[in-house]
């Protein structure tokens, strides 16, 4: 934390950002947001990054080379949340037949154990086998970090291995089928050791583009006859582009460069204190240091995955399904990072919820297996050291600065920064709601932490008073008065009707369709969503747009009426929002 004397905000800031006070500060970063990719690539590097997402959200057609099944067109399709590159809601179905005292039999002559849901043509259409007994979901799995989780060193996870409590799954990389096996590390069942493998893999399983590591087409339910009338083009499908990169080394190169979901604050909660002695950094491991990486990004890095990326038996979390060495009760621990924006969980998607909160007693309520001690132990907690283990999971995927958790720094977290601004010398613990704006975890929010604030801040720095300055300084320096903390200054208050959602000055269809797209992540919400509580429940819900809906159309009460509290008898035309007082109901 800086100290002295403080000269003048606006122009102190420049200094900030230059010298950041001290030498040992100037290490201080801010954390890629997810999908972002990770810091220290070479030019060359970003720009294949850069090319690799193009091809990741390349949708194929059947002329490029799509099917003859498949369960997407597209890469982006199933990783999407909450970006390319992400976990995803979309399943898979796997299948195969089991006997007791017999070993597992995936079906592979009928096309097992990976059903292709889809296809080019309703012929070419692949259905789960009448003699097949097993049947499970599987959700698609993040790719964010995967670089950086390729890069530990396989003896790293090896140590980590016990008698009866977790199993490296040595599998052998399609690259490299000469070569000798490999800790997996990627997949549900760690099937995967290497990011091409997994390229390779699921161009071929999830969309049918054949290629230079599997060249053969899967045939509908394993009938060659269906195959030769429903596949045309000519194998491998992916070639080399001008550059001279596949496809699937284009993709490779977008994952392997992904960065690592942020963690907010970095260090320092009880609830990992928690998180560990309940035991679950048993299974989630929350340290590794890369190896020697091609990348110097990728080289010698500490990262906090929060697996140990071994296998478990998982008693009645066991899928049916036998891949390589690992068993029907073997599941790989997932990585915990960015867990707090990802929904369903579980490998086969079972538990999703509205909530972080109920989303992990489901899920750790499911676990069995090695793991049913430590779901016994987390049951048994107390209601302090619950909400503890719960905010430190919130912190795993949050950014830096986002004070109200939506995933972007913007004017709506203007508000909460400047609650929390401290200056020099306050006292803000890693479990604080304030530590999410302490950037150096020095104990305060002041200027320093201002400076990457301004640095993380998405959108125009609004100077609605024209002096030059932007509106936060003001507010933090004391010059501008906010007498309803709503991060906008008393001077530059605009008033909204109350169901203006995309406040353009009107009520109209529009806001009905602002409101969907917030709901569903389209777009971000303006400073207060009370503004688009058009049906008075407190919530910003699917309900809202549907209540404004049925009164555009004749159908239902008006919106904009006035409701207690906005105000002095407000009429329809100038009603004064919740935007702007938030005791609004």
């Amino acid at each position: 934390m800086c100290t002295g004397h403080r000269p003048q905000l606006h122009t102190l800031l420049t200094l900030v950002v230059v010298a950041f006070c001290a030498p040992a500060a100037a290490q201080v970063t801010l954390q890629p947001k997810m999908g972002e990719p990770v810091p220290g690539l070479t030019a060359s590097e970003l720009l294949r990054f850069d090319e690799g997402k193009i091809r990741f959200e390349q949708v194929f057609t059947a002329p490029e080379g799509l099917g003859p099944g498949f369960n997407d067109d597209s890469c982006a399709s199933c990783h999407a949340l909450p970006t390319t590159g992400g976990a995803g809601v979309l399943d898979v179905t796997r299948f195969g037949f089991a006997d007791k005292g017999m070993p597992f039999d995936p079906l592979a002559s009928q096309g097992g154990s990976l059903l292709q849901a889809n296809a080019i043509s309703d012929p070419c259409m692949e259905f789960v086998p009448a003699n097949a007994n097993v049947t499970t979901l599987r959700i698609t799995p993040s790719t964010f970090g995967a670089g950086l989780v390729e890069a530990i060193p396989d003896a790293d996870i090896l140590a980590l291995e016990s008698p009866g409590g977790g199993m490296a799954h040595f599998v052998q990389p399609l690259e490299d089928l000469l070569g000798p096996l490999r800790v997996g590390r990627f997949g549900w069942k760690a099937q995967v050791a290497t990011i091409l493998t997994f390229s390779g893999d699921a161009s071929l399983n999830e969309m049918g583009i054949t290629n230079a590591l599997v060249g053969t087409e899967n045939a509908p339910n394993g009938d060659p006859v269906l195959l030769a009338a429903c596949d045309t083009v000519s194998d491998p499908e992916d070639f080399a582009d001008p550059q001279g990169f596949t496809f699937i080394e284009r993709i490779t190169d977008f994952q392997r460069f992904l960065a690592a979901p942020p963690q907010t604050p970095k260090s320092g909660m009880t609830g990992e204190q928690v998180f560990n002695t309940v035991g679950c950094a048993n299974c989630h491991y929350s340290i590794f240091i890369t190896g020697v990486a091609p990348e110097t990004a990728l080289t010698g890095k500490t990262i906090h995955p929060y697996s140990d990326f071994l296998l478990h038996s998982m008693g009645s979390l066991g899928d049916g399904i036998v891949q390589g060495a690992a068993s029907e009760l073997q599941i790989r621990t997932p990585a915990l990072w960015g867990v707090r924006i990802r929904s369903p969980l579980i490998h086969d998607g079972r538990v999703t919820a509205i909530d972080l909160e109920t989303t992990i007693d489901q899920a750790v309520g499911w676990h069995g297996g090695e793991a049913a001690t430590i779901a016994t132990a987390y049951a048994a907690l107390s209601a302090v050291q619950h909400d503890q283990l719960i905010a430190f999971l919130d912190s795993l995927g949050k950014l830096e600065f986002d004070m109200n958790g939506d995933g972007i720094v913007d004017q709506n977290d203007i508000a909460g920064f400047v609650g929390c601004f401290t200056g020099p010398g306050a006292a803000i613990t890693p479990d604080d709601p304030c530590a999410v704006a302490d950037i150096d975890q020095d104990g305060d929010v002041d200027l320093d932490d201002f400076a990457f604030f301004e640095q993380a801040f998405e959108g125009p720095q609004e100077d609605c008073d024209s002096n030059g300055i932007w509106d936060v300084e003001a507010l933090l320096d004391g010059t501008g008065v906010d007498t309803n903390g709503n991060g906008v200054l008393d001077a530059c208050e605009v008033n909204f009707p109350r169901g203006d959602c995309n406040q353009d000055g009107g009520e109209d269809i529009g806001d009905a369709v602002f409101a969907l797209d917030v709901l569903f992540g389209g777009t971000p919400g303006p400073s207060c969503l009370d503004a688009c509580d058009n049906n008075d429940d407190g919530n910003m819900d699917i309900g809202d747009p549907i209540f404004l809906l049925n009164y555009l159309f004749g159908n239902g009460p008006d919106p904009f009426a006035p409701h207690p509290g906005c105000g002095v008898d407000p009429t329809p035309a100038d009603v004064v929002d919740c935007v702007n007082h938030p005791t609004c109901p």
